[in-house]
Order: structure tokens, then sequence, then C-alpha cells
């Protein structure tokens, strides 16, 4: 005879969950060294980069807040049309401009999100004062290109960006030829990454960066991230840059 287990949580453990997680809320809305962290979105913000780097911090702890560049309205719609509700609107976040504001700023990139943000007025002079106080600051895929290096925030940092942009970076050709194949690149303050793909380690790295390499390691655990190191597949495991071994 066969059986089927089916796991549930039982009510005394939900009870529980939820009870460590309201506790968990609460500390971290009165612990005065709790990260603060800014994610703007736009029309066209590629949604695994936005999604991933939001998730990832939130999980260190961070308190992110997700900001919507488009003036009227909370919503935005990603490149791969994925809707993504904002928690402000740039417009709210207007006054905000003084650097001890967050801790970290995260650009993710897509097209034309990555223009749409660098665009943005009022953004621009948040953007403007982070960096000039020397504050942590990141974007991914397009944005580093777009959003950082004609605002010459690149100056002087290596960094890389997609493949499709990377040209536009500055720096010489040897410069760009020794950190354009880099999955991401700090330099101080500066913290860079290619594209979807590259997503979660970008994230990783922001958390490192934050809170230190033991949380970075703490939250990669549950999320079974693979470890660099780590065989790339087993023999019957099939890769999107192979066929399936034999």
């Amino acid at each position: 005879s066969s059986s089927t287990t089916t796991t549930t949580a039982t009510p005394r453990r939900a009870a529980g969950v939820a009870a460590r997680a309201a506790a968990a809320d609460a500390a971290a809305a009165t612990d005065p060294k709790k990260k603060k962290v800014l994610v703007p979105i736009a029309d066209g913000s590629e949604e695994i980069e936005a999604v991933t780097v939001v998730d990832v911090l939130r999980r260190a702890g961070a308190e992110v807040v997700v900001m919507s560049v488009e003036d009227d309205r909370n919503e935005v719609v990603c490149s791969r049309g994925v809707r993504i509700v904002a928690d402000k609107n740039v417009r709210e976040l207007a006054g905000r401009g003084a650097p001890s504001d967050w801790d970290l700023i995260a650009v993710p990139g897509g097209m034309p999100g990555a223009e749409r943000i660098a665009d943005h007025v009022k953004f621009h002079a948040v953007l403007e004062k982070h960096f000039r106080a020397g504050k942590l600051l990141a974007a991914i895929c397009a944005a580093p290109a777009v959003c950082f290096e004609p605002k010459g925030f690149l100056e002087g940092f290596a960094a890389t960006a997609h493949p499709a942009f990377v040209d536009e970076l500055g720096g010489s050709l040897l410069e760009k030829e020794a950190h354009a194949q880099s999955r991401v690149v700090v330099d101080q303050h500066v913290v860079t990454s290619r594209g979807p793909g590259t997503a979660l380690e970008w994230a990783l790295c922001l958390v490192e960066q934050l809170f230190g390499e033991d949380k970075a390691k703490e939250v990669a655990g549950p999320m079974v991230v693979q470890p660099a190191n780590a065989r790339l597949r087993r023999n019957l495991e099939w890769r999107l840059d192979e066929t399936p071994a034999k």
C-alpha cells in the first residue's frame, strides 16, 4: 500500500509565526539603526531587477520604499508587462531630499524605465545629493549607463552594465574591457551590475554592503542560493547554454 503525506501548518504554529513576524515588525519600526532604502521604478523598468532587490533587502531587514517616478500614479507597467504598485509617488517624496534620509538608493534597469528615472528632475535632485554625500548608490542593467554615467556619478569609478550599454560607460577601452564581464562591481560607495541574470547577486551584494557578510549569508541560505564554487549542474540537469547530459 502507499500513502500520501500532506504537511500543513498547525493553528498553533501559524499563530507563533504571526506573533514573531509582528514582534519583528514592531522592533524594526522603532529601531533607529534600521537601514532605509529607496528603489525608484517607472514605466519600462525591468521587473526582475526591481522586485529582486526589494525582496532581498526586505529579507535582510531593510526598510525599502518603492517609489514611482510617474507623477500621476503609483502603478507602473514594467518592460515585460508586469504591473507593480509602488509604495510612494515621487511627489510624496519631493521633500525628502536630505542625504541622511536614505542609506541606499538602488536603481533597476530596463528601457525606457531607466531613461524615465534619469529624466525626472525632482528625483535627480535626490540622487545628486545622495551621491555627493558619499552614500551607497547602486544601479543595474541599463541604469549605470543611462542614469549614472551622464550625471558624472561614475567618473573615477569602476563600473559595469548590460552588454548593450557597457560601451556607453566612461573610462578607457582597457578599463571597460576589464570590468565589462564582471557580474557585480563594487567601487567605494557605487555598486553596479549587468542585468536580470545577475540581479540576485547584486541584491545580496547590497545586503553585504549595508549589513555585512554574515547577514548576506543568512539571507542567501533559506533562498537556496548556490555558492559560487558549487557545481553548476548534475549529470542529468539541463542548462540554457548546453544540451542535457546523456
